[in-house]
């Protein structure tokens, strides 16, 4: 390469350089996202949910007008459908995120949201990932969330609206006798929550036993053979959108008539449940928790606590 060229070549790559440079600072100034060791006043806050059940405990922390977006699936409180979307929670949108320059983003971990939340690590974004896959993670990541946004006494009084609830249906179910239920939650292929899930935890607090064990997954399939073996008592559906709940329903009979031996088919013990109230880890399981009792112990349901004000 003569003296010449070499010059040509330096100049273009330092040239390259400086116009990557630009845009990498052109980009950080658009999205302008907090740095995350960076501290935020509380009232400067611009927050994104990342899951529905994230979005439900921020209104209930009273943070709805520092929310500038939410995922696409939030569909409560009302005020949520108001928000600006930023895809679902099984594939969220990073530039949708970075489009309303938030100051704090809430994601769940997982694999997905893992992913974004690494990549918002990357650009600078402070970014919160909280685990909930247990009541007491869910008490844990509420009191987070308050820690992060100057909520810590509204957080508190959240968990104890939750715990007292929830107690109250426990303090109602017991002496029951323990029904032994088959959490369903896909039809086909045919799978259930086993007990290493907060749906054996909700069960429990019912008085009620889970129709499948501990298995090496949270949800397994199960053939026609494991579910005639389960013999559950009871079985309960839960659908996150109003038309699968309504299919759920019209079809309950038609899909178990198969299994006639079960006793949940036998006696008519089939119940198809909102998803929102149970599916989701957050200020709503009281009144999830309601309507899972009235299914166990559907003699005593008028007797039921009144419903938490949420």
């Amino acid at each position: 390469m003569n003296q010449k060229t070499w010059k040509s070549a330096i100049f273009y790559y330092a040239a390259a350089f400086l116009l990557i440079l630009a845009c990498l600072i052109f980009l950080q100034s658009r999205t302008k996202p907090a740095l995350e060791n960076s501290e935020v006043n509380s009232s400067d806050l611009r927050i994104v949910s990342m899951a529905p059940d994230l979005t439900e405990i921020l209104f209930a922390l009273d943070l709805g007008d520092n929310i500038v977006a939410v995922s696409s699936d939030s569909n409560y409180p009302e005020q949520a459908l108001t928000k600006k979307k930023t895809g679902t929670f099984w594939n969220p949108d990073l530039e949708a995120v970075l489009s309303v320059q938030p100051t704090l983003v809430f994601a769940l971990q997982d694999r997905q949201q893992g992913d974004l939340a690494k990549q918002l690590k990357r650009i600078g974004c402070q970014t919160v990932s909280l685990k909930m896959e247990t009541l007491a993670q869910m008490y844990r990541s509420i009191q987070t969330i308050g820690s992060r946004t100057n909520r810590e006494d509204r957080a508190d009084r959240l968990i104890r609206q939750i715990t007292d609830g929830l107690e109250k249906y426990k303090d109602f179910s017991a002496g029951a006798t323990a029904s032994k239920v088959l959490w369903v939650v896909q039809r086909q292929p045919l799978r259930a929550a086993s007990e290493n899930t907060f749906f054996n935890e909700l069960l429990k607090i019912a008085g009620a036993q889970n129709a499948i064990r501990t298995t090496l997954f949270q949800y397994p399939p199960l053939d026609e053979e494991q579910l005639i073996a389960a013999a559950p008592d009871i079985i309960i559906e839960t659908a996150d959108k109003p038309e699968d709940l309504r299919r759920l329903q019209a079809t309950a009979q038609t899909f178990y008539a198969r299994f006639k031996t079960v006793p949940a088919v036998g006696n008519n013990r089939i119940y198809a449940i909102d998803g929102d109230l149970l599916c989701r880890l957050g200020p709503r399981l009281p009144l999830g928790m309601k309507a899972l009792v009235e299914c166990i112990h559907p003699s005593t349901s008028q007797g039921n606590p009144s419903d938490a004000d949420f």
